[in-house]
């Protein structure tokens, strides 16, 4: 077998994204090989390809987090994975991918009837939205959550799972096509993002002058303020993301004043701390896409279009998530 993979050998814009054509990589002790049908993107892939995500990084790189496919090889001690198919963690990169190698702790059973275009939209960045609004945000019944890029891969699974739970929802956006895609996800209002100044106001108003119980934030910076301004006494702020890559100022006294809680999370830490969480977040989500109560919205491209893909990321066009298909079916090649 070969593998065909995206690589980076310099920083810059999507031009530099490149493909190795080379032999498929074997597992090693608690690895196992995954055969891909497709790859997330994400707007941190992005990053990481600008040399922003994370400070540092040596080149030559493989960019990619995450993958859907099917364990095709294993190292010793993962021989109970051969066979099945998996939504793949690769924290070390390389997801962008005919082949990837994943740790075996970091590879999740998914059905075998969704697409996996809908699986890789619910996985970490579901997986995400499950925690934002459930662990940390404690989501109840009759709460207003205010949903930050309200269209974006995290946001709009947010809305979903937010009106799930017998919330009313608010999200914001930056362009009209967005807020739509927002309402069309279950928001009852949806505001626009770019208007900083109003947007304390407009979530008083919306909220009868209460606030929002629980605010999911994925873009920081200009809107933390605001936002924080308008959540009720009592209320959760739940850092998600910072797509705006600028900060967001916090006078600590006003959450003393108003029993209110901000807090930030990436998944890795919960992760740590109970390994078992992921595939519990994983299959519940996959549940609700096989009832209908989540529909994730997907755009796929070939993996021949990594270029493209990252164009349209960078964008802030894209609604929900975006793949890269690598042609393989889910069907283990003989």
């Amino acid at each position: 077998m070969t593998t065909r993979s995206v690589i980076l050998s310099a920083f810059g814009g999507p031009e530099v994204l490149a493909f190795t054509d080379g032999p498929t990589p074997q597992p090693g002790p608690g690895q196992v090989l995954v055969q891909t049908e497709v790859s997330g993107v994400n707007f941190g892939d992005t990053m990481t390809r600008r040399g922003e995500y994370l400070r540092n990084q040596p080149l030559t790189l493989a960019p990619g987090s995450e993958a859907v496919g099917r364990v095709v090889m294993t190292g010793a001690g993962a021989e109970h994975l051969l066979g099945r198919r998996v939504a793949a963690w690769i924290e070390d990169g390389g997801g962008y991918a005919t082949h990837v190698l994943a740790a075996s702790h970091r590879v999740y059973d998914v059905p075998e009837d969704l697409p996996a275009p809908q699986v890789a939209a619910v996985f970490l960045q579901g997986i995400t939205a499950m925690y934002a609004l459930h662990l940390f945000g404690r989501v109840r019944r009759g709460d207003t959550v205010l949903v930050h890029a309200a269209a974006g891969g995290v946001g709009i699974l947010s809305v979903q799972l937010a009106v799930h739970a017998g919330a009313r929802v608010i999200g914001t956006a930056s362009s009209q096509a967005k807020r739509d895609a927002a309402r069309d996800a279950g928001a009852e209002i949806t505001l626009d993002s770019r208007d900083v100044d109003g947007l304390k106001d407009a979530i008083r108003s919306a909220t009868g002058g209460k606030g929002c119980d629980v605010v999911i934030d994925g873009v920081g910076g200009p809107v933390f303020g605001p936002s924080l301004a308008a959540m009720a006494v009592g209320g959760r702020y739940v850092v998600v993301g910072s797509a705006s890559q600028s900060p967001g100022m916090l006078d600590s006294r006003h959450l003393l004043v108003r029993n209110q809680t901000v807090v930030g999370f990436i998944v890795a830490h919960v992760v740590d701390a109970d390994p078992a969480e992921p595939q519990a977040a994983l299959t519940l989500m996959c549940d609700l896409v096989r009832s209908g109560d989540v529909r994730p919205v997907v755009t796929t491209l070939p993996l021949e279009d990594v270029v493209e893909a990252h164009r349209l990321m960078e964008s802030r066009d894209l609604v929900g998530k975006l793949v890269l298909t690598t042609g393989f079916s889910g069907t283990v090649e003989s």
